[in-house]
């Protein structure tokens, strides 16, 4: 009897979860209580979400670009509200995102309508934010987010870079670019992205201007300002591949698997790779900037770089910094190898190891663009690059808030299944976004509505990626 009220006190009062937690004494009903946590993934996942919310609200001063100015005032668009606007927009124009935001709001919904803001005083309330709002709720939030089971230890950790095409806006020179052969230009944002892979969550973003674009600087400046009890493999693309950058992940204790550039002006075409088709060797080099007698009569325990270089741990008492790297070179193919940098040793993670590590960093791709295009955010309502990097926030709250839940719902599968299933993502990602606006819908209703989308996982499928740059969706463009 004790157990079935504690069931339906659950079920039914979400907001004692956490007292009943501590006043739960016997084996059978704190069982109880996990499975029915469990079962209700996505109602404590909003709530998260809720406190991290209101927890930025309580000092929204420090927020905002005048503090004890802006927000002080009773309007119909306050600090928190505004914050709650950003999150699940969408593709449609300022006024039809307002109307929708609105309309479901019985304080402001009126018979004559005039309780919906327009467009041009949401546009005024955004700008008294601060750069610091957004961030701020980002990280508070996703500190929270389940970061899933370890792989062999290890949190995986992928780095990549995205561009976002906005509208062209000349009095943003550092965002705008000339296009070859056309008169025209066009502002981009490029992101820079830490992923995690086990959980499918973006853990940590820098947002630069397309002039002042640095993917090394920004690597460094993630990997410094990580803190987690828990060792990672840091993943990255070609390009990444830097003295500096290895520093920066060893001297956090981390590891890395970074693929390099075998021609060219990259870190193999000083090192004095062997010629043969696969290899996995270590070296031990010093990094220096000096030309000194030792570095030139022995240039492969001695790698000078050029005193333009960024490398961040030379100090006037060291002017050596030593460093210990393996170099695997794997064959993908009869025509296709590829070279990766390391720190893993080879009694931990064979060549094989790190060739199946490195396939798994194409979830950041993927991450990529169900943000861009199932979240919508390749449709932004701004010209200004500050509140274009507000909205790009929101959309990424807003994934992180739909991966979490997605990730606590397991799919039983069914042995009369030709392929196993999983759940569809973009339908997810719809529905999430419903729940986090709907103030009806229940979060089982919800879990069950995701488990009626589902879809087959077919991983040996491969398509050709489509390079094709895309241009900005103009405002008088907007989708329906």
């Amino acid at each position: 009897m004790k157990s079935s009220f504690l069931l339906f006190a659950l079920l039914f009062l979400p907001k004692s979860l956490t007292k009943l937690h501590k006043s739960v004494a016997k084996p059978f009903e704190y069982i109880l209580f996990l499975e029915v946590q469990m079962a209700n993934i996505s109602f404590i996942v909003k709530q998260k979400l809720e406190s991290a919310i209101k927890i930025l609200c309580r000092d929204f001063s420090s927020h905002v670009k005048r503090p004890g100015k802006d927000f002080s005032r009773n309007r119909k668009l306050p600090f928190e509200e505004v914050i709650r606007f950003l999150l699940p927009l969408q593709g449609q124009c300022m006024d039809q995102e307002l109307f929708r935001h609105f309309s479901k709001k019985p304080l402001f919904f009126s018979t004559d309508y005039s309780g919906i803001p327009h467009s041009s005083a949401m546009i005024q309330a955004r700008q008294k934010l601060s750069d610091s709002a957004m961030p701020a709720l980002f990280h508070s939030f996703t500190e929270t987010c389940k970061k899933g089971a370890l792989f062999q230890g290890y949190q995986l950790l992928a780095i990549d870079g995205s561009q976002f095409s906005v509208p062209e806006n000349l009095k943003e020179p550092l965002c705008w670019r000339k296009i070859p052969n056309i008169s025209k230009g066009r502002n981009v944002i490029h992101l820079n992205a830490m992923y995690h892979l086990q959980s499918g969550i973006f853990e940590d973003v820098v947002f630069q201007p397309i002039c002042e674009c640095n993917e090394h600087k920004a690597l460094a400046q993630m990997v410094d300002r990580r803190s987690s009890a828990f060792p990672a493999i840091f993943m990255a693309d070609r390009g990444y591949e830097s003295y500096n950058t290895f520093a920066h992940i060893e001297q956090k204790g981390d590891k890395y698997v970074v693929r390099g550039r075998e021609s060219g002006t990259g870190i193999c075409s000083g090192l004095n790779l062997p010629d043969t088709e696969e290899y996995d060797i270590e070296k031990e080099l010093y990094i220096c900037k000096k030309h000194s007698k030792k570095v030139k009569t022995n240039p492969r325990k001695y790698k000078r770089i050029r005193s333009d270089a960024t490398f961040d741990f030379f100090t006037d008492d060291c002017e050596e910094y030593r460093l210990n790297l393996r170099i695997v070179k794997i064959k993908l193919s009869e025509t296709t190898t590829e070279v990766l940098f390391t720190n893993l040793s080879k009694e931990e993670f064979s060549a094989d190891d790190l060739k199946r590590l490195y396939h798994m960093r194409w979830g950041i791709e993927t991450a990529f663009d169900q943000l861009k295009y199932a979240l919508g955010a390749a449709s932004v309502h701004s010209k200004n690059s500050e509140l274009i990097i507000q909205e790009l926030y929101g959309k990424l709250i807003m994934f992180n808030f739909c991966k979490t839940i997605v990730g606590g719902i397991a799919v039983k599968q069914q042995e009369y299944w030709k392929y196993e299933y999983k759940l569809n993502i973009k339908m997810a990602m719809c529905i999430c976004r419903e729940f986090w606006c709907s103030q009806t819908l229940a979060a089982p209703e919800v879990e069950k509505m995701l488990l009626n989308y589902l879809v087959p996982i077919r991983d040996n499928r491969t398509f050709p990626r489509d390079t094709v740059k895309k241009s900005a969706i103009a405002f008088n463009s907007r989708i329906a």
